[in-house]
Order: structure tokens, then C-alpha cells, then sequence
């Protein structure tokens, strides 16, 4: 219940933040600033009145200097930077990393990018407005950013590196854009909020561990555009109940689904021709497994590893089918049966 209030507070402040970007009235207690010559921010805010700033309203030109002495004001809950200019519309590495009060931000509407650990470890971050012709998000920009639940994608969104938003625990929903063609290695590993993620069609490639001990995801649709899913991208997934693959899709890499404890059943489509060790390891609850292939998926001994070999039926399309995967290697520990 407190938190539900919480997020009903930061929403509202948040609004209002908006509202002042657009140009319409402040909010009575937030300290608004003009700076015309980029880095004269500590002329304008002196040492001495850093502490006592809580809500910071930014217009004009500033530089990475500027970014750094905001990044110095402790008691900073609330930041709107939505009206200045940055050189090269980029916002810096390490700009606002481990601030340990800042609750919200409104970055600026020129904004191209946004630089790697920009915001990492703000551990009580909850609300930040991204821009619209956002291209990139740099490497552990939201990394360890615990609290943050309200965060929107762009549709201009090109890049998405690596631990981007890994350890985001209160994540519970994101859309990925459309322009958008991989999801880099570790990028929303251990958000256990996330319950739902949409791949848009354009995704090639899903990285190494991308998805990784997102505990409360419960379904996952894959795109017939995505032509490799690295190593480990779904692993511990525990509430991992369904599971669409693409069709097109013709190798299973190792550890991908291992330790989905509560995926029951799996279709396997006709293009697949390997699946590597350790895979499915760890898939208790598992059942069922539809091949559509007619020539058993090449496997290995911990493809499946402490999935009830007796439990789990394996159904084939055809009598030719059952005869091969009933000779195959480790398909044969299993009972096959005809769909």
C-alpha cells in the first residue's frame, strides 16, 4: 500500500514536471534556473546552496561540467532537464550514477543519446522521461536501478547496450521499439518484476543472459526475424510457462531456457536441428515436447538435464519419426509417441 502512495506521489510530481517543460506553470517549490553560457551552473548555484536543493528545473546550454556539479547536489529528489542543450545532444557517462536521492528526471528533448552508467546504481530512482528522438542507451545506463517502474522506450530507439537495465527489480513491463534489431547481453537481466515483454519483428539477435533470473516473466514470444538467441538468454526464467519459438529458428543454444522450472510444454518446429547442452536443464515441470521435425534435433547428455525422462512425452509427426528419435541418441531415454 505504501508503495502503491508513493507511486501515485512521484506520478503526480512527475506531471507537473511535464507540464513545465511544455511551458506551462511550475510547481511552487521547484528552484527553476536559466544558464546561457555553459558551464557557469556554479555561478548560478553556489557550493553553498547545493545541499538544500530538492527539485531542480534546467534551462539553456550546458556542459558536461554543469551535469557533473548537479550530480553533487545530495538532496536532489527531482530533475527536470527537459529544455537544455547538451554538446552533441549527449548525455555523459557516469553523468548521475549512484546519486542516492534523485526519485525522478525529465532528460532533454534534443537528447541523441545517453552514455554508459549514466544513471547506474540510483537506487531510488523511480520515474524517468526519456525523449522521442532518443538513438541510444549506453551500456549499465539503468544498471542496479532498483526502484525504477515508470520508463517508456522510443520509437527512434536504435541501440540498446549491454546491462542496460539489468537489476531493475521493479520493472514489471517494457515494449521494445520497433527499430530496434538486438537486445544486447545482459539487458534486463534480474528485472523479477518483468511479467511481459514484447519482441517487435525487427529483433535479429537476443544476447548472451539478455532475459537472465527474470524471475516473473511468464510467457515469451520469439520472432521468425530473430536468428540467434545467445547463450543463457532465459535462464531461471522460474515462472517461464510458455514459450513460442520462431520457426525459422535452427539451433538452441546452451543453458537458453535452463532452470525454467515452471515450463510444462514445448514445441520444437521442423527447421531445428540442434539443441546444445544444458538447454532445457533444470525444466522439472516439463511434460511435453512436439518435435515437428521428422530427423530427431541433434542433443547432448545435459540437453535435459533432470527432466523426468518418464514423465515427458515426446510426440512426432509420423511412424518414421518415432522409429528415428526411438534409435536416436538420448532422444531414446524417452517414451515417443505419434501426434
Amino acid at each position: 500500500m505504501k508503495k502503491a502512495i508513493l507511486h501515485i506521489g512521484i506520478f503526480i510530481l512527475f506531471s507537473a514536471q511535464m507540464a513545465c517543460s511544455h511551458g506551462e506553470d511550475e510547481p511552487e517549490d521547484i528552484t527553476t534556473i536559466s544558464v546561457n553560457e555553459p558551464g557557469s551552473l556554479s555561478e548560478i548555484i553556489a557550493p553553498s546552496q547545493r545541499g538544500s536543493i530538492t527539485k531542480l528545473a534546467v534551462k539553456g546550454s550546458l556542459n558536461y561540467s554543469d551535469i557533473s556539479y548537479i550530480r553533487q547536489m545530495p538532496e536532489l529528489l527531482y530533475l527536470d532537464v527537459g529544455s537544455v542543450v547538451l554538446p552533441n545532444n549527449y548525455f555523459p557517462d557516469n553523468a548521475i550514477s549512484s546519486h542516492e536521492k534523485l526519485e525522478a528526471v525529465i532528460l532533454p528533448v534534443s537528447l541523441d543519446s545517453i552514455g554508459a552508467s549514466a544513471f547506474r546504481w540510483c537506487e531510488r530512482l523511480q520515474a524517468v522521461h526519456l525523449p522521442k528522438k532518443l538513438k541510444s542507451i549506453g551500456a549499465y545506463a539503468f544498471a542496479g536501478c532498483i526502484n525504477l517502474y515508470d520508463i517508456e522506450l522510443p520509437n527512434s530507439l536504435l541501440h540498446l547496450e549491454k546491462y542496460a537495465f539489468s537489476g531493475c527489480k521493479s520493472l514489471y513491463t517494457l515494449k521494445i521499439p520497433s527499430k530496434l534489431q538486438r537486445i544486447s547481453d545482459y539487458t534486463f537481466s534480474k528485472c523479477i518484476s518483468l511479467t511481459e515483454i514484447k519482441i517487435p519483428g525487427n529483433i535479429r539477435e537476443i544476447g548472451y543472459k539478455s532475459f537472465s533470473g527474470c524471475s516473473g516473466l511468464r510467457e515469451i514470444s520469439i520472432p521468425s526475424t530473430v536468428k540467434t538467441v545467445g547463450i543463457g538468454a532465459f535462464e531461471n526464467c522460474t515462472e517461464l510457462k510458455d514459450i513460442s519459438l520462431p520457426t525459422t529458428l535452427i539451433e538452441i543454444n546452451y543453458y537458453t531456457f535452463s532452470g525454467c522450472t515452471s515450463l510444462t510444454t514445448l514445441t520444437l518446429h521442423s527447421k531445428l536441428t540442434a539443441i546444445n547442452n544444458y538447454a532445457f536443464a533444470g525444466c522439472k515441470s516439463l511434460t511435453e515436447i512436439h518435435c515437428k521435425n521428422s530427423n530427431p534435433p541433434l542433443i547432448g547428455e545435459n540437453t535435459f538435464r533432470d527432466v523426468n525422462r518418464i514423465g515427458c512425452k515426446i510426440f512426432v509427426p509420423s511412424k518414421r519419426a518415432k522409429k528415428s528419435y526411438s534409435t536416436a541418441l538420448y532422444w531414446n531415454e524417452f517414451t515417443i509417441y505419434i501426434e
